[in-house]
């Protein structure tokens, strides 16, 4: 009996000083997380914003006033029944030709802005500079999984978390699949965009998108049916570069 707790506190004392002697293979440091998210064009805003949009600065947060000594000209670019049309204004506030020229443009279509200015400096040779940029107006109704979020969850649960390995995953690591639900609601291109460089794990994920029941597809408020680009995650969602997918409108004030 005495040999027993002797030997009972040595593998006890072993299990304090080495704690990850006694957790299981199956466990991980971290939360793993899968999920799908709508990938959203570098640039894009809602209707609402758009609508409520009076500057340049409204449009694009990286816009600074303070760049400008004297405005050459603004010009937005925009297609309209699929022709591309200009509207110019004098400054960096928009004028109602440039708000209207926006608001009908195509659905699904790039709207630009041009500007050229005389930069705001103490240089001798202040040369005309130009900037532009171009963004999309987002659907009124993302596309969406047949049954909703939840049935979404149990899917990626039953195809994916109860499939792969955990000892494929590690922790500051995303594992990423882009995909585009069409007009018709079906899966096209989905391609492994983040490898977990496990050719198995690898294969899960690609079928379990490849094998999805067609989605309602993304419609603007007239009833437009658009396409939509999305992205599967799985892993650690702390990592950094969980920035580098557009998952969320990063440049946009909405």
């Amino acid at each position: 009996m005495k040999n027993f707790q002797n030997k009972l506190s040595v593998f006890l004392f072993i299990l304090f000083i080495f704690p990850d002697l006694g957790s299981s293979q199956d466990t991980l440091p971290f939360e793993l997380s899968c999920d799908v998210h709508a990938n959203y064009p570098s640039l894009s805003m809602s209707k609402t914003t758009l609508s409520e949009a009076d500057s340049i600065a409204h449009l694009y947060r990286l816009y600074k006033s303070s760049w400008v000594k004297e405005f050459i000209s603004v010009e937005v670019f925009a297609s309209h029944d699929g022709e591309i049309k200009k509207a110019v204004g004098k400054n960096d506030l928009l004028s109602q030709e440039q708000k209207d020229l926006m608001l009908k443009a195509d659905f699904g279509s790039d709207i630009s802005v041009e500007i050229s200015y005389i930069p705001d400096n103490t240089l001798s040779h202040n040369d005309p500079k130009e900037f532009s940029f171009s963004f999309t107006v987002d659907p009124e109704k993302e596309a969406q999984y047949p049954g909703g979020q939840q049935q979404l969850k149990q899917y990626l649960k039953d195809n994916i978390l109860d499939q792969v390995s955990l000892s494929s995953f590690n922790q500051h690591q995303l594992y990423a699949v882009k995909f585009t639900i069409d007009e018709d609601g079906l899966v096209n291109n989905p391609h492994v965009f983040w490898s977990s460089e496990d050719e198995k794990t690898d294969k899960i994920l690609l079928e379990s998108i490849c094998n999805m029941p067609s989605w309602i597809p993304a419609a603007y408020a007239n009833g437009n049916k658009v396409k939509q680009e999305f992205v599967l995650l799985i892993g650690d969602m702390k990592s950094c570069v969980l920035n580098l997918v557009n998952i969320r409108r990063n440049f946009f004030g909405d």
